[in-house]
C-alpha cells in the first residue's frame, strides 16, 4: 500500500490522479479488501439466521442482499474514499480544514451508499425483506423505542459513516505504521553505511603506515607494497557498496592485505587458514575479517621480534557459525588503537543482526583469540 502524494491543480488533474489510485494496490490491501467482504457476509449470514430462520428462500436471499451490499461497500471506500487519502493525506500534514473536509466526504459517501441500498431495494432483484425500522423493547416491561422514518435513515447514515471513519483509521494508522517502519529502516541503513565508510580510511592509514617503514629501507619493496595495496583497493572498489559480504569475499580482500604485511614482516608473519567450504556463502559485515585481521598483526606479531602465527578459522555450529582470528599474545602491545574499529564492528553487528551476532575477545594463555559468533543465513538476509 505505497502511496505517491499529489497536488491536482485541475479538475482535469484531479480526475486522472483519483483513476490512477484506482489500480495502484499492493496484495496487502487486496487481502484486506477480500477478508472485510468475506467477514461481513459470514456476520450478516449468523446474525440473520437468528432472525429469518436458517434454511429456505428468504434466508439465502438475505445471505446474497448482504453480499450485494458488502460489494457496495467496497466500491464505495476503494473508488470514493481510499484516493481521496491517498492525493490528499498520505505523505502529507493535512490541517483541520482538510480533516473537516474529509468528514464531510466520509458523510456523502455514507449517504451514497444508503443511496445505493435503498435502489437495490427498488429493484426487487431478490425477494428479500427490507429493514426500514428498529424497535427496542424492554423483557417484562410495557414500553419499548421504535426508530422508523426519517429517524431510522439519520441513524443509518451515522451507522455508515462511522463503519467509514473507522476503516480510513486503519488505512491511515496502517500507512503510519509502514512510514515509520520504512524510515526506521532506511535510517538504520544509512548508519551501516557511515560506519563501513568509517572503516576505509582506517585502514588506509595503517597500509601507508606500512609502505612508510619501508620507504628508505628498501625503496623497490615499498614500489611493491604500493602496487599491492593499488590492487587491493581495485578489488575492494569493484565490490557493490553493501553492508555484508559473503566470508568468501572477505578472505580475498584479506589476502590481498596479507600479501603487503608478508612482503613487510617476511618470516616474522605466518599465516595460517582453515575455512569450513560450507562458510564461504555466508555473509558478514564488510571489511569485518580485514579489521581483525589487521588487529591481529599490528597488535599480536609485528610487535615480537620473533613474529608468530596468524590463525584463521571458521566453522558451522548449530544454527549460527563462528569465524575467529588468533594471534599469539603480545603483553607489550597497546591495544588503544583497536578501540574505536572493534566498537564499530560491534555497532554494526547490532545494528544488522541484533542480539543474534556477538564479537566476543579472549586473552588466553598464549593467545589473544578474536571471534565473531553470526546467524546461520544467506547472504543479503541480513541487514
Amino acid at each position: 500500500m505505497d502511496a505517491e502524494s499529489h497536488s491536482p491543480s485541475t479538475l482535469m488533474s484531479l480526475l486522472v490522479a483519483w483513476r490512477r489510485t484506482l489500480f495502484i494496490a499492493s496484495p496487502a490491501y487486496w487481502a484486506l479488501q477480500a477478508a472485510v467482504f468475506i467477514g461481513s457476509i459470514l456476520l450478516s449470514a449468523t446474525l440473520l439466521q437468528k432472525i429469518v430462520g436458517s434454511g429456505g428462500a428468504s434466508s439465502q436471499a438475505w445471505i446474497a442482499r448482504m453480499a450485494l451490499e458488502s460489494w457496495v461497500f467496497f466500491l464505495i471506500t476503494h473508488a470514493g474514499l481510499r484516493p481521496a487519502l491517498r492525493l490528499f493525506f498520505l505523505g502529507q500534514v493535512p490541517r483541520w480544514p482538510a480533516w473537516l473536509a474529509l468528514l464531510g466526504w466520509i458523510v456523502v459517501l455514507a449517504l451514497l451508499s444508503l443511496g445505493a441500498t435503498l435502489a437495490i431495494d427498488s429493484l426487487k432483484l431478490m425477494q428479500a425483506g427490507t429493514i426500514t425500522s428498529v424497535r427496542f423493547n424492554s423483557e417484562g416491561a410495557e414500553f419499548g423505542v421504535s426508530i422508523e422514518g426519517a429517524q431510522f435513515y439519520v441513524l443509518a447514515v451515522a451507522n455508515l459513516a462511522s463503519t467509514l471513519c473507522v476503516w480510513t483509521a486503519l488505512y491511515l494508522g496502517w500507512h503510519a505504521f509502514r512510514q515509520r517502519r520504512r524510515l526506521q529502516q532506511q535510517v538504520r541503513q544509512a548508519r551501516l553505511d557511515q560506519l563501513t565508510r568509517q572503516l576505509n580510511p582506517h585502514f588506509l592509514f595503517n597500509a601507508f603506515n606500512t609502505i612508510r617503514g619501508t620507504i628508505f629501507e628498501d625503496p623497490q619493496r615499498a614500489a611493491d607494497l604500493v602496487t599491492q595495496l593499488s590492487e587491493l583497493f581495485r578489488f575492494h572498489l569493484s565490490q557493490a557498496e553493501r553492508s555484508t559480504q559473503t566470508l568468501e569475499e572477505e578472505w580475498r580482500l584479506a589476502q590481498r592485505y596479507l600479501a603487503i604485511e608478508q612482503a613487510r614482516l617476511e618470516q616474522r608473519l605466518r599465516v595460517n587458514v582453515d575455512l569450513d567450504p560450507v562458510c564461504l556463502s555466508r555473509s558478514l559485515p564488510s571489511l569485518a575479517l580485514l579489521l581483525l585481521v589487521e588487529n591481529a598483526i599490528k597488535h599480536g606479531i609485528a610487535p615480537r621480534p620473533e613474529g608468530g602465527e596468524l590463525l584463521i578459522r571458521a566453522r558451522p555450529q548449530a544454527d549460527h557459525w563462528w569465524l575467529e582470528v588468533v594471534n599469539p599474545l603480545c603483553p607489550e602491545a597497546q591495544p588503544d588503537g583497536t578501540r574505536t574499529g572493534l566498537a564499530n564492528l560491534r555497532e554494526r553487528l547490532q545494528l544488522g543482526y541484533g542480539d543474534a551476532a556477538r564479537l566476543e575477545l579472549q586473552a588466553l594463555t598464549t593467545q589473544f583469540r578474536a571471534r565473531l559468533c553470526l546467524p546461520w543465513r544467506s547472504n543479503g538476509e541480513g541487514a
